[in-house]
């Protein structure tokens, strides 16, 4: 008797021998196969990755309009692209799990229109916003999984650049005259690479960090996006080493308390100095122009005759 479960394991057994897959070491969660068409498409775990993965194959003899095809190859690179850019876990199952549905709806759309004999498939609009939405989603966990990594960065560089600055500010007692200022030049130093750091989590939290393309998808590995957030702490710290070091010598324009108000005054201006790229390229621009301008041209001797 031909049941349902007959059919199942039927369809089943034609993806596999379509695809090529092992029964013995892949699990399949979904699949379709064409009834008419030389078309499968299966979504399953590999038992020995322990993770998801998607193949599916179209025949060269079946004619795809301009259109289908250019959606078959978008979904097509996306699930190149996810495969490349999540190891594993939830992110890369779920955005599998969507572009399969892309996929097989194209696959049954030629499937119905061989068997009603239509030119044309009708679902085209819906499949192609099925595939926006699959991008967007991948976006947007590419984006989530990238900070981590940019955070991660930023994390080691900041310990790197203290350690850096313990460093520097004891070859600082070396220099006459400055030989104090070793404490106060560690605590700029920090206190920019702390402002940088505090920068990132907040574009983290409100949903404004937005990292480059290249660096959220499987275009760069973890290497150059982990290095990139550990210079994120030096820049700051240098920032707020430039700031500190422009007041003291008294380049720009600014009175600072006395005491513990002076102190307070000179790490608060060099987080912000880290916080904000923008506010120490225009100090350094500022203190370029003061530097540059001609000096005021001296007053006549007045002649005594």
């Amino acid at each position: 008797m031909f049941t349902r479960r007959t059919f199942a394991l039927e369809m089943t057994h034609r993806v596999e021998d379509a695809l090529g897959l092992d029964p013995g070491q892949h699990k399949l969660l979904e699949s379709y196969c064409g009834s008419r068409l030389p078309v499968a498409i299966a979504l399953y775990e590999h038992q020995q990755e322990r993770r998801v993965r998607l193949e599916f194959v179209c025949g060269p003899e079946v004619e795809l309009a301009q259109d289908v095809e250019e959606l078959l190859f978008r979904a097509y690179t996306l699930s190149r692209q996810i495969h490349l850019t999540f190891e594993s876990g939830r992110d890369r199952a779920l955005c599998l799990q969507m572009t399969y549905g892309v996929i097989a709806g194209i696959f049954r759309e030629l499937d119905r229109a061989a068997v009603t004999g239509r030119e044309s498939c009708t679902r085209m609009k819906y499949l192609e916003n099925a595939c926006k939405r699959t991008e967007a989603y991948f976006a947007r966990a590419s984006q989530r999984r990238a900070q981590l990594r940019y955070l991660g960065g930023m994390l080691g560089g900041l310990t790197v650049v203290a350690g850096v600055g313990a460093l520097l500010s004891v070859g600082l007692d070396t220099l006459p005259d400055i030989d104090d200022q070793a404490p106060m030049f560690l605590a700029s130093l920090i206190a920019g690479g702390m402002g940088a750091v505090l920068s990132v989590l907040f574009g983290m939290t409100s949903g404004k960090l937005k990292l480059h393309t290249l660096f959220a998808n499987a275009e760069s590995g973890m290497g150059p996006l982990v290095a990139a957030g550990a210079l994120r702490p030096l820049l700051g710290g240098l920032s707020g080493i430039v700031a500190y070091v422009l007041l003291q010598a008294a380049i720009v324009p600014i009175d600072v308390p006395e005491g513990a108000s002076g102190t307070n005054f000179v790490i608060a201006l060099a987080l912000v100095a880290g916080f904000s790229e923008r506010w120490a390229r225009g100090v350094l621009a500022g203190t370029e122009e003061r530097l540059s301008a001609p000096a005021p041209a001296a007053a006549p001797t007045p002649k005594i005759s």
